[in-house]
């Protein structure tokens, strides 16, 4: 039995409760922009289920266009319950599951979705991600929490920062399957001269950022900076 759209806007419902700061961007969908990048919450509906897990999100605004940069979340993690499980949680018994839902991601999430966000912060946060095995075995997954962290740094305009990142590719990079990277970067030294090219070029790199800022359905949300 399909479970009505009711009972899912009443799901979402409760989560904003949870989390004022965050708006609705879709029925599923609740975020905020902080900086560069639109942050939140997804209720995501598991297949041939009538479940859904809930998973934080990072998405990017410094693609050409907002569609592009609204097309896939430069990262996603899911929660875990207490018992270290992935959080399925059937719509019809929500609130049994909730409160423990709510309590495991700010508990799992450190990056605060209330006022400023601290760069030191969200490289925390990137960096705790290093261990988990999909990222450890995969170069391309690197090489993207490198870019969220390398742009983020540009974003601040923190040079030591961005720096830092630049010295954290080369060395991370010494390991790489470059066969799996190249698949979806293309090849390394490209690659890492776009980013070095993106220093020199930050004016541009601000100038996208703000106008994929004023997008309607961006402008919608609440707001908060990411700062130094």
């Amino acid at each position: 039995m399909a479970i009505d759209k009711e009972v899912k806007k009443k799901i979402t419902e409760e989560w904003l409760n949870a989390f004022p700061q965050l708006s609705t961007f879709a029925q599923n969908k609740l975020y905020k922009m902080i900086g560069c990048c639109v942050v939140g919450i997804e209720l995501i509906k598991l297949p041939h289920s009538e479940e859904y897990r809930p998973h934080f999100v990072i998405y990017s605004l410094w693609q050409n266009d907002v569609k592009k940069c609204l097309d896939a979340p430069i990262l996603m993690k899911q929660l875990y319950n207490k018992k270290g499980l992935q959080f399925n949680i059937p719509y019809a018994k929500h609130t049994t599951f909730f409160n423990d839902a709510v309590d495991c991601f700010k508990k799992q999430i450190s990056v605060s979705l209330n006022g400023d966000v601290t760069l030191k912060s969200l490289f925390e946060f990137v960096d705790s991600l290093f261990g988990d095995m999909l990222v450890r075995t995969n170069s391309a997954e690197q090489a993207k929490l490198f870019e969220l962290k390398f742009n983020t740094a540009l974003y601040t305009g923190s040079q030591s920062q961005v720096q830092n990142v630049l010295n954290q590719i080369q060395q991370a990079s010494k390991n790489w399957n470059m066969k799996m990277f190249e698949m979806w970067y293309g090849k390394f030294d490209t690659w890492l001269q776009g980013l070095q090219k993106k220093v020199s070029s930050r004016e541009e790199f601000l100038k996208q950022i703000e106008i994929n800022k004023q997008d309607k359905k961006i402008t919608k949300l609440k707001s908060s900076e990411l700062v130094v």
